[in-house]
């Protein structure tokens, strides 16, 4: 029987929750949001499956990008363009931990400015999805560039809302510039947000962290967030926000 489950999960059948070990259909799965039914985890979501299960059908259009730079925009970790949702216009951004650990460069802050740019110009909400591990080092001091860029490109749209989701995980200079600097904080369940991993943070201070120190749950006792959102429930909650913008 093992030996079956084990080419189940390679071939894509079935999946193992990395939770609670249970082995569900990815098609139970699909259906129920990728949350496990057995302990309510929720799985990481890319770019594309959340634009699916997030929007209105159809209604996402992504923002145009310059010929030149095509090959630079597909090395970032975000998608970024103008949806709706519930039948709400707002303009999304959405980060995919899967591409390079959603690490942001010199590319993806170019694409956070130009969202936000539009925003302002349109007059529309901005929700924006987090999921990173932070800035990209390979990039020196150009990615670190970034958390200044990002946080001048949000003062500037000062007028237009901001919400932001965060995922699990939010981390580095993602955390520390744009993302915690919305009008609406929300995080899924379970969510990891933090600046520096938890090894680091004890080698510094010399002592143990409690347990869940940076999970959502944490973070909203602490006043960070606003709400902690399951995800069936996020295009409703996201709606509700939205027509009061």
């Amino acid at each position: 029987m093992t030996e079956v489950l084990d080419i189940a999960k390679k071939d894509g059948r079935w999946v193992e929750c990395p939770s609670c070990s249970e082995i569900i259909l990815t098609r139970k799965l699909e259906e129920n949001l990728w949350v496990c039914n057995h302990c309510d985890h929720h799985f990481r979501l890319g770019a594309d499956d959340r634009i699916t299960t997030l929007c209105d059908p159809g209604s996402f259009i992504e923002l145009g990008v310059d010929e030149q730079k095509v090959e630079e925009a597909q090395e970032t970790a975000l998608k970024s363009g103008c949806a709706m949702i519930c039948g709400r216009a707002c303009f999304l951004g959405v980060m995919d931990f899967k591409q390079k650990g959603g690490s942001m460069g010199v590319a993806m802050g170019q694409k956070i400015v130009r969202l936000m740019r539009a925003a302002r110009e349109k007059g529309l909400p901005l929700v924006f999805f987090s999921a990173s591990g932070g800035v990209r080092v390979q990039e020196g001091i150009w990615g670190l560039f970034q958390m200044l860029r990002t946080v001048h490109a949000r003062d500037r749209i000062a007028g237009s809302p901001v919400i932001t989701v965060f995922t699990d995980p939010t981390s580095g200079g993602v955390t520390a510039s744009f993302s915690s600097l919305a009008d609406v904080l929300l995080a899924e369940p379970k969510a990891r947000i933090g600046f520096a991993g938890p090894r680091v943070i004890e080698s510094t201070v010399k002592c143990a962290l409690p347990q869940g120190f940076q999970d959502a749950e944490v973070l909203l006792s602490n006043g960070l967030l606003d709400r902690i959102v399951h995800r069936r429930d996020l295009r409703e909650t996201l709606a509700f926000f939205l027509k009061w913008f």
